[in-house]
This record gives structure tokens, C-alpha cells and sequence, in this order.
């Protein structure tokens, strides 16, 4: 009778454990579903030239004050369309800043690629000055200055207000 007791004891407690798991996971779930984290997001596309010329391969970057920013790269015409995290097209309403960065040509992929593992800088090696410290020379113009200002991108000057509805920004940079 004693060992009913215990078992059933052991039972209950395997079933009470069974059933605060069971409660902790679909708490843990619920909040991981992102309920409750909606946000209200615009479309916003645009065109980027530089001195009247399209700009092509340029990442344009709206950061608001408050939340994720949203980018676009730009097209061989200077068209951008902004995406937020997970692809969701457009940006958060309110006031951003605005960044516009050298983005450089979109890497083509075929069945050799390697992830750019194999491209790398030609340079010389040579015995340094330097308690001999292999040196390197490296090929004229691998740090090419940005053609983008750095009122454009690091130091930006460009704000722009998203608002609900479709928005249209487009972005006439000058390189002087």
C-alpha cells in the first residue's frame, strides 16, 4: 500500500513538472513570436545621382531616431527601393538620417564561387626596416578615396521625414 502511495506520488509530480514545462515553452514561444512588435513601416524609393548622373551601387541608408534603420543599393539608373530587417520593404515613420555609402558592384555567384576566399591583393613582400619585419608593398590606388563626400555619408547632412503613404526621395549630390 505504502509503495501505491509513493508511486502515485511520483506520478503526480512527473505530471505537475510535464505541465510547468509544457506552460514555460508556450511562454517562451509567444514571445518569440513577435506579437505585439509590429511596426508601422512607409514604402520609400527614390534616385540618387551625383553631379546629374546616376549613381550606381551606393547603399542609401535611412536610421531613425529610434528603432532599425531600413537601405536600398542602388540600380545602374540610380534607383533604390529601402528594406527593413527581413526583407519587409520600407522604413519606419518619423524623422532619419540619411546615409549614402560607396556599396561597390554586386559580387556575381555561380557555381566556382568561393565567397571571395580567393581574391586577394596583389602585393610584394620584402624584408622590412623594421628589426626584420617582413614588409608589404601594396598596388597604387588599393585605398581609393570615396567619390561620395563625407557630408553624404559619415558626417551626413541629409534628413528626410517618413510619412504614411508612399515616399519618394531623391538625392542630387554634388562632389564639391
Amino acid at each position: 500500500m505504502q509503495t501505491e502511495t509513493k508511486l502515485t506520488q511520483k506520478m503526480m509530480q512527473a505530471g505537475i513538472f510535464f505541465k510547468l514545462t509544457t506552460a514555460a515553452l508556450l511562454v517562451c514561444c509567444m514571445g518569440c513570436s513577435g506579437g505585439g512588435d509590429q511596426v508601422k513601416l512607409a514604402p520609400v524609393s527614390g534616385v540618387v545621382t551625383m553631379d546629374g548622373k546616376p549613381l550606381a551601387d551606393v547603399v542609401v541608408i535611412f536610421s531613425p531616431d529610434k528603432g532599425n534603420p531600413s537601405s536600398g543599393r542602388t540600380d545602374s539608373s540610380g534607383k533604390y527601393t529601402l528594406l527593413f530587417k527581413e526583407n519587409a520593404k520600407g522604413a519606419l515613420l518619423g524623422p532619419h538620417r540619411i546615409s549614402i555609402i560607396t556599396g561597390g558592384p554586386v559580387p556575381t555567384q555561380n557555381s566556382d564561387d568561393d565567397g571571395g576566399i580567393s581574391q586577394t591583393l596583389p602585393i610584394e613582400t620584402f624584408r622590412g626596416e623594421n628589426d626584420g619585419v617582413a614588409a608589404i608593398k601594396l598596388p597604387k590606388d588599393t585605398f581609393k578615396k570615396d567619390p561620395i563626400p563625407e557630408r553624404y555619408n559619415t558626417k551626413s547632412e541629409l534628413k528626410k521625414e517618413v510619412v504614411d503613404g508612399k515616399n519618394s526621395f531623391d538625392f542630387e549630390l554634388t562632389s564639391k
